[in-house]
Formats: structure tokens, sequence, C-alpha cells
């Protein structure tokens, strides 16, 4: 039986509308379902990227936040963008002073060997501005890509490129403000489409490598400025130390090969004095690259690339002192070769508030050899020498020696020893008679005053003349104290002497002055005409009898502040003497301008009477005095023949062992009384 055959029942059109608005619908939804579903696997994906960029960031920004320098943070920074971009190759280079790029051989790849040729041809690469993509970046200040197809044509490394399948690059900047202060270059295998993203990320990341860099600076800097001198910019005492010692260090058995020269500026106090400190300022500036240019020159030019034998640092320790140490000397000459350089640099004179000044230069120069333990020993003995060099007058350069050595051993022992001497009150003060010679017979034999003499009495070595410790306590800056000492003793004595006389009824006016040698040191303090009253006032010796001597020398170092309290000091009836007169210092300008009242006659004309120009001399200093109403003392008359000599000569007084040696206060003071007879036949 077979089947009934149905025929289609034809929709009314009505429905046949709604089923077509129906499928247009579910059509809608579909559309809607997986346009939402794209929506939030977009976001999603985003949403991850983001998540994945951000941990990128992370890591980087905590790599550079442990990082120590620019060096230790690049490594890894590269490692993660190269990773986190699927890059093939990323490197880094660094960029100093404005100038080209260079690179600092920082590079990571995942595939060293496969890449080995664009390493190779990156490493050790510098490129000038506008040279290859890292000096593109340089020249224009911004991100720059390279595709495939300029890849091939242009770029300086496209064989390395293209042996290794590269096809695009990429290069930024790390910027400080608007200093471009390194330039990260990328290579990949694909081309690098979404340029968007990869700006972000790695400009990002350069922010974090920039804050590196700007935390290596100021570093730097810190370390620089605590390790450097902050006026000349050479190395300072810290620095030294720290390279002195290693040099020391690296001696061979023998120990030769090091030397040390220590510097100090001639003249540098008085441009200080007289021009202010600014203008020591410029002159030490000067100095030191002055100082520079020798050095670099006579190392053949070893800054510029060249190697010398030796090598050398300059330093500026303090003041106006600098110490050169020189390290792995072929030959010791060099080192005076040397100073005598640093001495030529510093004959043309220097610019200061519009006037040329002149410094001169005391080097010291020492030797390592077996019998150093330590370069401070070195040091110690460069610096013997620069003082030793200082105290000719006239700088130069002196090289220690073991007699040198020992010589300055025992000025230290004795400075020491005075003071010890001056705590304990060991000193004390003889006076030797000044006697009238007397014009034509008259007042003849007169006793006229006394000069203080010092005296140290030592515990060990019994009475001391003072030629045998002045020096030291000079060279030891003892001098001002014992100076004091023995102007406030000796006013003190003449002092006891008026009182005497006066409560005895006798006549003060009859009291021979007491003369009383003032030190160079001394009478160059700022305070001394105010010490010089305040004593006259305490001890209350009347003014009248004190005479003040200074020396030629010192009464030339500064004429204008000689001659001021020289006025001063005579205002208070004080008299003045000038003391070794004839040594050769002062010309007749300054005598003339100076108010002294007495010339005294150096003692080395009178021992050499016999010789002509000897009294040729004496002759000249004698009308010299008349013509200027000044009064004359003979120092060191030893014999009776130089005493008549001179008397015949017009002097009026004199001093010396013929006439009477010095003698203590008791004895030398009963000369004065009636009944104690003054004679100087």
């Amino acid at each position: 039986m077979e089947p009934v055959k149905q025929e289609a029942i034809p929709l009314p059109d009505d429905a046949a509308m709604a089923v077509e608005r129906l499928e247009r619908l579910v059509q809608r939804e579909r559309e809607g379902r997986l346009q939402a579903e794209a929506i939030a696997e977009r976001g999603l994906r985003e949403l991850y990227e983001s998540q994945v960029r951000l941990a990128l960031l992370q890591r980087i920004t905590d790599c550079a936040n442990r990082s120590n320098d620019f060096s230790e943070a690049i490594g890894e920074v590269l490692k993660e963008i190269c990773e986190h971009m699927n890059w093939a190759f990323g490197t880094a280079y660094r960029v100093e002073g404005g100038g080209a790029a260079v690179s600092c051989d920082a590079w990571y790849t995942a595939e060293p060997a496969k890449l080995f040729p664009l390493v190779e041809a990156t490493r050790d690469r510098t490129f000038p501005r506008g040279e290859g993509l890292p000096g593109r970046v340089l020249r224009d200040g911004h991100p720059h890509w390279i595709d495939e197809t300029e890849l091939a044509a242009h770029a300086c490394r496209r064989i390395a490129a293209a042996c290794c399948g590269v096809r695009s690059a990429c290069g930024f900047p790390v910027l400080i403000g608007d200093e471009i202060v390194c330039v990260l270059e990328f290579f990949s295998h694909t081309s690098m489409l979404d340029k968007d993203a990869i700006l972000l990320t790695v400009t990002q990341a350069a922010t974090q490598l920039a804050r590196v860099i700007e935390r290596e600076r100021a570093r730097a800097t810190l370390l620089h400025d605590a390790l450097h001198d902050a006026m000349t910019g050479l190395p300072n005492r810290t620095l030294l130390d720290e390279r002195s010692r290693a040099a020391f260090e690296r001696l061979p058995e023998s120990r030769e090969g090091l030397a040390v020269l220590v510097i100090d500026l001639d003249g540098f106090k008085a441009i200080n004095d007289k021009y202010g400190h600014h203008a020591g300022d410029i002159v030490l500036i000067e100095t030191a690259r002055r100082f520079d240019s020798v050095i670099t020159a006579r190392m053949g030019g070893r800054r510029r690339g060249d190697q010398a034998s030796w090598r050398a640092t300059l330093a500026r320790v303090g003041g106006d002192e600098f110490v050169v140490v020189l390290d792995a000397l072929p030959d010791p000459a060099i080192a005076m070769d040397l100073s005598g350089a640093l001495i030529d640099a510093l004959k043309a004179p220097i610019l200061v508030a519009d006037e040329y000044v002149n410094v001169g230069l005391s080097i010291g120069i020492a030797h390592s050899g077996t019998s150093y333990c330590s370069v401070e020993q070195l040091r110690q003995d460069a610096d013997l020498a620069m003082y030793e060099a200082k105290s000719g007058g006239h700088g130069g350069v002196v090289t220690f020696s073991e007699s040198l050595g020992n010589e300055r051993r025992n000025r230290m022992a004795l400075e020491s020893e005075l003071r010890d001497a001056i705590r304990e009150k060991q000193f004390t003060l003889y006076y030797q008679p000044i006697f009238a010679l007397g014009k034509a017979g008259a007042n003849t034999g007169k006793l006229r005053g006394f000069e203080a003499l010092i005296r140290w009495n030592h515990p060990d070595r019994g009475l001391v003349e003072p030629g045998r410790f002045i020096p030291a306590a000079e060279a030891g800056g003892l001098i001002v104290f014992i100076g004091d000492w023995v102007l406030r003793q000796a006013c003190n004595a003449m002092a006891r002497l008026h009182a005497e006389m006066t409560a005895q009824g006798l006549d003060p006016g009859e009291l021979p002055y007491i003369s009383i040698n003032i030190a160079p040191q001394q009478f160059l303090q700022p305070t001394f005409s105010s010490h010089v009253q305040r004593v006259l006032l305490e001890t209350g010796v009347p003014p009248e009898l004190v005479r003040l001597e200074v020396t030629e020398g010192v009464a030339i170092i500064d004429p204008d502040q000689t001659r001021q309290v020289l006025e001063q000091v005579r205002s208070w009836g004080v008299k003045t003497s000038l003391d070794d007169f004839g040594t050769g210092y002062s010309s007749l300008s300054y005598l003339q301008n100076l108010p002294f009242d007495t010339l005294k006659i150096d003692r080395s004309f009178i021992a050499s009477m016999d010789d002509p120009k000897s009294r040729k001399i004496i002759r000249a200093i004698l009308d010299l005095a008349s013509n200027l109403n000044l009064s004359v003392v003979a120092e060191g008359i030893e014999t009776m023949e130089q005493g008549a000599s001179l008397r015949e000569m017009g002097c009026e007084y004199g001093q010396g062992y013929h006439l009477g040696r010095p003698l203590d206060e008791a004895s030398a003071f009963a000369l004065v009384w009636p009944e104690g007879t003054a004679s100087a036949a």
C-alpha cells in the first residue's frame, strides 16, 4: 500500500513575514554574540598583554632600583625586552658629553651562535651623529625604525644582519631631560608591526634606565668630589694616599722606582695678603693647570693613548702645597728633570687683579729604597727636603739624603727640647755692655747701654749660645714666644734697675739703655706694636731706656708697615736700631724713609778691618749715618787695634769681647753703680 503524499500548505503572507523577521532576529543575535565574544576575547587579550607589559616594566623597575650602576642593569633590561618582544638581539650605547654613541659591550641574544656575526659587528663599535641607526637616533633625538628593505640597502651592518636572518631593527634614546645619555638598539627576525606598543614599552624601560644613569652620575660626582680638590680639580690627599700606597705595594724587592716630590709655592702668602684670597685662588688654579700640562707632556702624551713607562699622580694636599708621586720610574733622574720643568713652568708671571705676579717653587724629592717601610716615610723625607730648599730663601730643588735626614731629625729633637725649655723656663738673659768709643778723646769708655742676649740654661749641656738654638726656634715657629719672653724680661730688668737707682737717690738720667733684638717673625706679627705697649705699661720701664733692634732683611719685607710700626713705638719714646747694617739688603731709599735712631755695623766688617774694602765700607756707613743724623754702634770689637781704628774713624759706640763680655744681670748692672767702674780702655 503506497503512502499518501501530502502537499505543503502555503502560508499566508503575514506568517511568511513573521518567519523572515524571526530568522533576521536570530542572525542578529548570533552576530551580536560573536561580536561580544570577540570583544571579550580582545579585552582579555589586551588585559593579558597589559598585565604582561606591566609585569615586564615592574621587573625592569625592580632591576633599576637594585642596580648600583648602568653596567649592572643594562644586561638584564636588554634580556627582558628581547624576550618580551621576541626580538633576536639587543644592545646599548653610552653617550658622554653629547659626543658619539659608543658601544658599552652590553648585549643580549638567546641565540649567540646564530647571531655571532651581528654581535661581533656591533661590539666595540662607535657611531658618530647621523651614522648608522644609533647615530640617527642620537642626531634626531627620537626613535627610528628600519624595515627589511632599508636594512638590506643602507644599513652599515647589512651583511652581518643578512647572515643572521634579521629583517628589521629599531633604536630608542634614553633621555635625562633633553640630554641623550644612551641609545638602545634591537633587531628582529620578523617585521616590527605594532610600533605603538613597542614604543610604549621601550620608552618606559628607557625611563627606568635613565634613573639608573642619574644615580650613577650622582655617585660618581660624590666620589669625585670626595677624592679631588674642589678648586683645582686635582686629586686630594685621600686619593693621593690611596694611589701612593698602591704604588709602594707594587715595588720590586729592591724597593726602587718610586719618587715623591713635595712642592711649596714661594711668595704665595704675600700675594694673598696684598691681593686677597680670590687672587690666591687664581694663582693656585693656574699653577695646577701648568703643572698638569708639564706632567702630561713629560709622560709622552699618555692621556692621549700612548703608553709611558712611568706613571704620575699630581695632587694638591692643602694650602699652597702640591705633591707628585712618580711610579715605575726607569731612571731616578726623571724626578729631577721633572722638577726643573715645573720650576720653568712658573717662570712666566700669572695675571692677578690686572697685575702680573711671580711665584717661585721649593721642591723636595725623596726616592724609594730598602730603608723605607711605607710611602708615608718617603713623603716625610720629601717634605724635609722641601723645607731645606725653602730655608735657603730662594727656592730650588733639594733631594733627600741620609745626612740631611740626620740634620733634620736633630733639629726636630732640638725643637722638642726648646718647647720643654719654654715650658720649664730654662732661658736666662745676659747683658753685653755698649761703650762710648769717643770723638777726639771725649767720653771715651763711658757705659752707654746693654744688649740683652738670651742663653739657654740646658739641664744637660749647660749654658747654650743662641747661635745653636735660634735657627731651630725660627724653623719650629717658637721664636715669637722666645722673643716675647726676652722683651718682657729685659724690660723688667731695666725697670728694676731704674727703681733701685731712684730709691738710692741717684740720677736715673744716667741709666744706660737696654737694646733688645726683635726676631723677624715677631716684628711681622700684626699685634707687635700693641704688644710692646702692653709690656712697657705692665713692667713700668721708662720707654726712653728701651731700644728695639730689627735686621735689614725684616725692615724691607714691607717698608710701609715697618715705617708705621717704628713710628708708633718711637712716639712712646722707644728708640730703634737697624741691626747688621751693610749685609746687603738695604737700599739708601729704604734707610732714608725708615725712622731709625741707630745703625749697628755688622761684626763681619769689623773682623776684616785689615781689608781695605771693609774699611771703605765702614767709612761709607759712618758718613751715611752722619748725614742722616744717626748714631752708630760697631759690633764685634775683639781687639784693642779694632777699637782704636774705629775711634779714629769717628765711630761713636762699640761692643765686643775686648770691651766687655756678656754678663749676668747682677754683674752687668754692677757696672752702673758709682762704685763699679766701667772702663773700655
